[in-house]
């Protein structure tokens, strides 16, 4: 299956490695917290007193961590987010994060990102909606309301759709970079 992947250290030819980048160990506090209770886990958060900015360091983790807990315990047939590699299927995708994420960075840090064309070894690959992760992101960030983010993690799981759906595809899978495509991204976005 031909896919798309946008990377600041994959090079053509390369095997992606599956996995997000071995951070395993920090979502699993979080986890491990929501195992005993949601409010074992709101408590948690409370007790490390952090101010905002130091909180937006722990948001990524612990919302993975609801989202790990939530897939293995009510999706457990689906590959874990902290497993897998992430793609998209359409070219649009990487257009609207480019513009999101890089666009207005320096020269020499959009000089930074690759996209590659990627052969994925997985026909039927499970797709999931980013923008309800974002949104889930975004409630931990700034209401720290663990419900409505075991929400957004049973949507995501599910399939739904938010109203403007940004489709992710997840895979364990092998894949390898066939084709640097970074060029896309400069004359669509100029």
């Amino acid at each position: 299956m031909r896919v798309y992947h946008m990377s600041q250290t994959l090079q053509l030819g390369n095997k992606l490695k599956a996995g997000y980048r071995g951070n395993t160990e920090c979502c699993n506090m979080f986890m491990k917290a929501l195992e005993h209770s949601e409010s074992y886990l709101q408590s948690m958060i409370a007790d490390m007193k952090l101010p905002n900015d130091e909180w937006r360091e722990y948001v990524k983790w612990c919302v993975e961590g609801v989202f790990e807990f939530v897939r293995k315990t009510e999706f457990p047939s689906l590959p874990s987010r902290l497993d897998c590699s992430y793609f998209f299927d359409s070219l649009d995708y990487f257009k609207t994060l480019y513009e999101a994420g890089w666009a207005q960075e320096p020269e020499e840090e959009r000089a930074k990102i690759r996209l590659f064309e990627i052969e994925l070894n997985e026909d039927d690959p499970i797709k999931c909606d980013m923008c309800i992760f974002d949104e889930a992101y975004d409630i931990m960030l700034d209401t720290k309301n663990i419900s409505a983010v075991l929400g957004c993690a049973r949507r995501y799981f599910s399939g739904q759709p938010s109203a403007a759906p940004i489709w992710e595809i997840m895979s364990d899978k092998d894949a390898i970079a066939t084709k640097d495509i970074t060029d896309y991204l400069v004359t669509t976005i100029k």
